[in-house]
């Protein structure tokens, strides 16, 4: 597999990396065994959160035998200098190790947010601070907004900036990612497959793996088999053909901008609605997997909730996507039911 510097870091990445989110579905065991297979196979970045429940604790089983030989790279929403160096210290407990290669501040696109975490007491004074200490080796900041982290990166306190960047989103390729590669900022594209929206995993692999201003591209998995096909498709098989671009084209028509990439940041709903569930289930889930028994109970509880939606707005302002969740709620929740109904005879 192709190995990498990441920025001026002066850490050797392979191309491939392992994103962290969803061994928080599988059992304990399955977590530890697919983040193991990752580092048995040749990959040597991993990279988790504190908000993903129970990835770091997993991931900190699966490799605290071989610590010396990977990076680990975890984040922190907390934007103070106390609360930041408080989730530190749970990160390294959780990962079992002495020190984080990079700890980045994670989902850092508002202005307000970068006044608020450069202030006085503000997180950026954690990191020095924890820097300092040798908790931590590498600093970096994770974000949705390309055009705020030019911005940010022209501070010069930032080694590594993670984006969103898959086919239905190559903005980052425009400005941000070319910047970065001219001024030595290590590159990491996080949701590659579109939060599982994209129809076809190995042409969205290919697609970002193409970009050669890109350093790292961080899949989430959570099985072998996954694994090993996106070893294959990165370190084998990148060449983009005409199937690729055909289904890069009919994605794009069927999904458009308003797809739901399943991060999950708009929970909490206050009237229990499954955001996510209820925007990706019928275009994503269902077109993906087939349809699901559970879905004929689960279907009718979440229409239910969906009719009691407050319009508070608060889920919009979490979405990192701008997503009109209000406008689309209905419209999903609809086609659901009108899916349920074919499916069950209801």
């Amino acid at each position: 597999m192709e190995e990498r510097t990441l920025g001026r870091t002066g850490l050797r990445v392979k191309r491939l990396g392992f994103g962290g989110i969803p061994i928080q579905r599988v059992t304990e065991n399955e977590a530890i065994d697919v983040v193991r297979g990752c580092y048995e196979i040749g990959i040597n970045f991993f990279d988790t959160a504190r908000a993903y429940t129970t990835s770091e604790k997993r991931i900190g089983k699966a490799l605290k035998d071989v610590r010396e030989k990977v990076i680990i790279a975890t984040k922190t929403v907390k934007r103070t200098k106390l609360e930041l160096l408080k989730d530190l210290e749970t990160s390294l407990n959780e990962l079992q190790t002495e020190w984080i290669d990079l700890y980045q501040l994670h989902m850092v696109s508002k202005a307000d947010e970068w006044k608020q975490i450069s202030s006085d007491g503000g997180a950026l004074d954690g990191l020095y601070e924890a820097k300092d200490l040798g908790k931590i080796n590498h600093i970096g900041i994770t974000s949705h907004n390309p055009e705020l982290m030019i911005e940010v990166l022209k501070e010069n306190i930032f080694e590594t900036v993670m984006v969103q960047f898959n086919y239905l989103t190559p903005s980052p390729a425009e400005e941000l990612l070319p910047w970065c590669k001219r001024n030595k900022i290590g590159t990491i594209a996080m949701k590659p497959m579109g939060g599982g929206a994209l129809s076809d995993k190995n042409t969205a692999l290919k697609y970002a793996v193409n970009n050669n201003d890109l350093d790292i591209i961080i899949p989430g998995m959570m099985s072998l088999n996954e694994v090993k096909q996106n070893f294959e498709v990165t370190s084998e098989n990148t060449l983009i053909d005409k199937n690729d671009l055909d289904i890069i084209e009919k994605d794009k028509k069927e999904l458009g901008n308003e797809f739901c990439r399943a991060c999950d940041y708009c929970k909490p709903c206050p009237q229990g609605i499954s955001i996510s569930f209820v925007l990706r289930a019928e275009k994503q889930l269902i077109r993906l997997s087939g349809w699901n028994p559970r879905f004929e109970k689960q279907i009718p509880e979440e229409n239910k909730k969906v009719a009691t939606c407050l319009q508070c707005g608060e889920c919009e302002m979490r979405c990192p996507y701008q997503l009109p969740i209000h406008e689309l709620l209905p419209k999903k929740m609809e086609a659901l039911m009108r899916r349920y109904k074919l499916e069950t005879g209801l």
